[in-house]
């Protein structure tokens, strides 16, 4: 009779543990320190999905017991919905959009406040404004009521476009825009077409860097210091920029704003894990696997890390803390 009380008690508690996942992990510890980590990155053809795979060899190889994957997706502003979800656990995307989905604002409906920031740094997109050499225009502000190439439909050019506008008193709707890829912009310019091209890209930009290096002579526009600070004061997600005159030929340095990408993470993921991602993605081996797994990542470096337009994960933070890099 013992004996079968004891039998039942035992399969009784066999069955409460299989139902409780104790024979692996609970769905709290699958949240916060997943065996198998996915990286969203963007189309294969890409930046971000090179440098995703870069970052999922570091992290198999330097975080024990962790897998990763890179996942394809549809780009930046897919990846805060997917890592705010918990669909994956990082993504990569741009500083704005980051900003904007924590806070709720276009293109995201609510607030995808469950992401925090890994690290910042990958690329910068940096906003280049190309005009004619003999045209009159002499300032952003003289773009009202202008041709524009602003280059392709749901581009980054368009948000930050749209705020530097406004800080010159207009908007979007004050210039005639022409949506067209960043080279097709600087063709139509040289051809007349339009009064202006916009390029928003990592320096140095293809389309800017031929259209130096060939007949047509160009000015580029540049931010007036009062400009760039209230950009900066107002918007978290910018960092100041200067090309060097020596990129383009300019004649002289050009002060404009850019967007740094970078990587989110889940804010349920746990600080030991994060911690122990960001301390093996600035391993000195690991970030030069990381920087030469595409050329728009080679500019990622501690100080640049911290750039955050969300708050860093408690993980993060504590790793750059040690670092000295955060107080």
């Amino acid at each position: 009779m013992n004996r079968k009380r004891s039998g039942l008690m035992m399969g009784v508690v066999l069955g409460l543990v299989l139902l409780t996942g104790g024979y692996g992990q609970s769905a709290e510890q699958k949240v916060s320190s997943p065996s198998d980590i996915a990286i969203a990155t963007a189309s294969a053809g890409g930046a971000w999905y090179p440098i995703g795979a870069g970052m999922a060899e570091v992290i198999k190889q330097s975080v024990k017991g962790i897998q990763a994957r890179v996942q394809t997706t549809g780009g930046g502003v897919e990846n805060v919905k997917l890592v705010h979800d918990g669909k994956v656990e990082i993504g990569i995307t741009i500083s704005y959009l980051a900003y904007n989905g924590y806070n709720g604002m276009d293109p995201y409906k609510n607030k995808m406040q469950n992401i925090r920031t890994l690290c910042s740094g990958l690329s910068t997109g940096v906003m280049q404004v190309v005009i004619p050499a003999s045209s009159k225009i002499k300032s952003i502000a003289d773009l009202k009521g202008k041709k524009v190439a602003v280059g392709p439909a749901g581009g980054g050019a368009l948000t930050v476009l749209n705020d530097i506008f406004q800080e010159y008193g207009f908007k979007m709707g004050s210039v005639t825009p022409s949506y067209v890829s960043y080279d097709e912009g600087v063709t139509m310019m040289t051809d007349g077409h339009v009064d202006a091209a916009v390029v928003y890209a990592a320096l140095p930009t293809p389309a800017v860097k031929t259209l130096s290096t060939g007949p047509n002579p160009f000015r580029m526009l540049d931010l007036e210091d009062n400009i760039q600070k209230s950009l900066l004061s107002k918007y978290p997600y910018y960092v100041p920029i200067k090309i060097p005159k020596e990129m383009y030929g300019t004649g002289a340095d050009i002060r404009v704003v850019g967007t740094p990408n970078i990587v989110i993470v889940h804010s349920k993921l746990s600080e030991e894990l994060v911690y122990k991602i960001t301390k093996a993605f600035f391993e000195p081996k690991n970030l030069e696997i990381i920087q030469t797994s595409h050329p728009s990542a080679k500019g990622l470096n501690l100080e640049r890390a911290v750039l955050a337009a969300v708050p860093l994960h408690p993980g993060s933070e504590k790793f750059y803390r040690e670092k000295g890099i955060r107080k």
